[in-house]
């Protein structure tokens, strides 16, 4: 065996490759060798004349890394970016523990980089690591093309048609787990690849190590990642069962452990919560329940994206990915993808890359689509579930490579003369979604919580519930020291059992009269609800909700909640004259805060629901009179709310009108006014209800504007306004 060994050596050092080189198709040469004495030498090759130059492979990944890396910081987020970004830069400066299943990787390279670089805030700082993971994603696609096709342009296309698309451009720019999460994927599909094509057994067992290694590190960042970890260890087991000199007892044990020992990371979660000295942290994992609970999702769910009844659907998931897939890259991409994936199947070659790549689809189509339980992905669930297409469109580009390699030897295209096309389509793609996907100047998040916290009196209490408002909210006053004398308590955890003893220990002044938040604390004197929170805190502190109040803050008995701009305020009752409140409300003014423009983000944007909310809380102002006319015993009470609600409205809407014209706005701001015009039709009609005089002049102001708000309300308006066929009835019927 051992002068085989040698004989096999000797005859490789005499080929034009080096003694590591890789073989283009060396399933037929593995079989034979794996044979063992039937054949001391390798079959010879056509293919050994073409291998790739390790020096073109290194010239190329440096070139790809630096290119990728100065476009993405061209356009990354300067400040902080919607979603959880703000909690995961928060969590991981104050070494924290991130939302489920904790992202220790992520968290404690985040924590480095914060550290480490000196220059821009957090968030940007955290947004530039992502920047890097998206090179490197980039870059290791690339190398593996170059490497399977032989073609530097088939790798520059695919390249630049995976990378500067619109979402993984978006989420490369973004401080978020995505990128880190195609980072670690994509590395392994190219020490995957290494792996198929080594024919010394020793060799295959140095990267069968570090394949374990990167399946492990999958599990401590996004657990889709785990998927990876059945296709790999399925051909890794079976490829290296044929060579008795590495497959030992002792190299199975060393390759689990290798893939065990990433786990280790999962420490940082007991760890943060012992030491309890994180502002911003979720859960308790000092107790192996905790950590456990943790872990598994069970706060959304196991194997669940949301936590609710509904079970996935794998047929309409799929049909879900293939528009995301045709949407981002082209009919053309997918039919080459299917043409690559007939090419392989259909000669035969390489027949462990093949098989590899198809198990992974087919896990990942069967595992998360399945498991995926959000049926309604309109608006920002769109968002949130296109990122998780981002893992098998890695799958579809490699193979989409090999299709378009099809077609150029089809063509008998020389390389040379590709090459310049190949640049081409990469500046076409970079220019065709720049515009899009440039965050340099966006600061619409984080002005919004900024303009927030500067009106809010001093030593306020801020109670908030969903991302945009907590994350943003918390990020400003830890992270960034905006306000600090501002106490945010998101009220989704005030309940919870860890909440009080991890985070509630971080606020001093603020009063927890009992052990935890719960709207049925009346039959628990342990717990507390909102009505008695109020009542330790009110006198000593002002206390706000922001955005969305939840429904027992509707149903106080002893306090009214009155709009404060993007928030509501809680006063006891018969302190304020809700008229006069009404008239002089605190609102966004177009002065210190313009909203985002509507023409710049789609509907999955958190952008978007910034400036869903900028509108609301101008309009509520006026909704708020109304609401207190409707409210109202005395009749001439009632008409000066109405009247005062109109005037508002109209003012306003006159406001934004001109600013328009002015561009200072995007025209299509005009889209959210069609409420103000349907206030301004309600107004007007209960003037013509209540009103003896004028009723003619009432009557055709409701007429006007409820008609205008029909004619300009939007596709979103006329599917989910309640209101919307009442008001065409009441057009119909003016005398109902």
């Amino acid at each position: 065996r051992i002068q085989i060994l040698f004989e096999l050596g000797m005859t490789r050092t005499k080929q034009k490759s080096k003694p590591d080189s890789y073989q283009l198709h060396p399933d037929e040469q593995s079989e034979k060798v794996r044979k063992g004495p039937a054949s001391p030498k390798p079959p010879p090759t056509r293919y050994t004349d073409e291998e790739v130059s390790p020096n073109l492979v290194l010239s190329f990944g440096v070139f790809m890394f630096i290119f990728s890396l100065f476009i993405y910081l061209q356009t990354v987020y300067p400040s902080l970016p919607g979603g959880d970004s703000g909690e995961l830069t928060v969590t991981a400066k104050e070494f924290g523990v991130a939302h489920p299943p904790g992202y220790p990787l992520f968290t404690m390279l985040a924590y480095l980089i914060i550290k480490i670089l000196p220059f821009g805030s957090s968030a940007f700082r955290v947004n530039f690591l992502s920047c890097i993971f998206g090179g490197l994603t980039n870059t290791f696609m690339g190398i593996c093309l170059l490497k399977s096709t032989r073609k530097l342009s088939v790798a520059l296309i695919m390249c630049s048609m995976m990378g500067f698309s619109r979402i993984f451009w978006i989420w490369n720019i973004t401080g978020e787990v995505f990128s880190l999460n195609n980072c670690i994927c994509m590395s392994t599909f190219l020490v995957m690849f290494n792996y198929i094509h080594r024919v010394d057994p020793f060799l295959k067992l140095k990267d069968a190590y570090i394949l374990a290694l990167l399946c492990g590190l999958g599990t401590t960042n996004q657990h889709t990642s785990s998927l990876l970890i059945f296709p790999t260890a399925a051909l890794v087991a079976y490829d290296l069962c044929g060579y008795k000199e590495v497959f030992t007892v002792k190299n199975v044990v060393g390759l689990t452990l290798t893939g065990i020992s990433p786990t280790l990371t999962y420490i940082q979660l007991p760890l943060a919560s012992y030491l309890k000295t994180a502002r911003v942290s979720w859960g308790d994992q000092s107790t192996f329940l905790g950590f456990l609970f943790h872990v598994l999702r069970e706060d959304y769910g196991t194997l669940k994206l949301v936590k609710t009844e509904e079970k996935g659907d794998i047929l309409l998931n799929s049909q879900f990915l293939l528009a995301d897939l045709h949407r981002e890259f082209t009919i053309s991409v997918l039919l080459l993808a299917v043409l690559g994936l007939i090419s392989l199947f259909w000669t035969g070659k390489r027949f462990h890359w093949i098989s590899f790549l198809a198990l992974n689809v087919l896990s990942y189509l069967g595992f998360f689509c399945s498991f995926a339980n959000i049926k309604d992905i309109s608006g920002l669930y769109h968002g949130v579930i296109e990122r998780f297409w981002m893992q098998p469109s890695l799958y579809v580009m490699l193979l989409a490579g090999e299709g378009l390699n099809v077609l150029l030897e089809v063509a008998r295209a020389k390389e040379p003369a590709v090459l310049p096309f190949a640049f081409l389509i990469v500046a076409l793609r970079v220019h065709s979604n720049y515009g899009t996907c440039d965050r340099s100047t966006n600061f619409h998040v984080e002005n919004f919580g900024r303009h927030m916290l500067s009106i809010l009196p001093q030593d306020a209490i801020l109670l908030t519930s969903g991302d945009l408002s907590t994350n943003t909210f918390r990020y400003l006053t830890i992270a960034e020291e905006v306000r600090p004398d501002v106490d945010v308590l998101d009220m989704s955890f005030m309940g919870a059992p860890w909440f009080i003893p991890i985070v509630g220990k971080h606020m001093p002044r603020v009063k927890f009269p009992g052990l935890g938040y719960s709207p049925r604390a009346r039959f628990d004197k342990r717990l507390f609800d909102l009505e008695m929170f109020l009542d330790a805190n009110i006198g000593k502190r002002p206390v706000f909700v922001c955005l969305k109040p939840r429904k027992d803050a509707r149903s106080l008995t002893k306090y009214d909640m009155l709009p404060y701009s993007f928030c509501h305020q809680f006063v006891r009752k018969g302190t304020v004259n809700p008229l006069l409140y009404g008239k002089n409300m605190p609102v966004p003014d177009f002065d210190s805060y313009l909203p985002p423009p509507a023409e710049d983000f789609d509907e999955g944007a958190w952008e978007t629901v910034v400036l869903h909310e900028y509108w609301d809380a101008k309009v509520r102002p006026g909704r708020f009179l109304w609401q207190m006319g409707e409210n109202a015993q005395d009749v001439a009470l009632k008409k000066q709310f109405y009247l005062a609600s109109f005037e508002y409205l109209k003012k306003t809407k006159s406001d934004i009108r001109k600013l328009i014209t002015d561009k200072v706005i995007s025209p299509l701001s005009w889209n959210h006014t069609s409420y103000y015009s349907k206030y301004m039709g309600v107004q007007c009609r209960q003037l013509w209800v209540y009103s003896s005089k004028n009723k003619d002049k009432y009557y055709q102001c409701q007429k006007k504007y409820l008609q205008e708000y029909v004619d300009s309300a939007v596709e979103v308006t006329r599917k989910f306004d309640n209101d919307f066929k009442n008001i065409q009835l009441i057009l119909r019927n003016p005398g109902m």
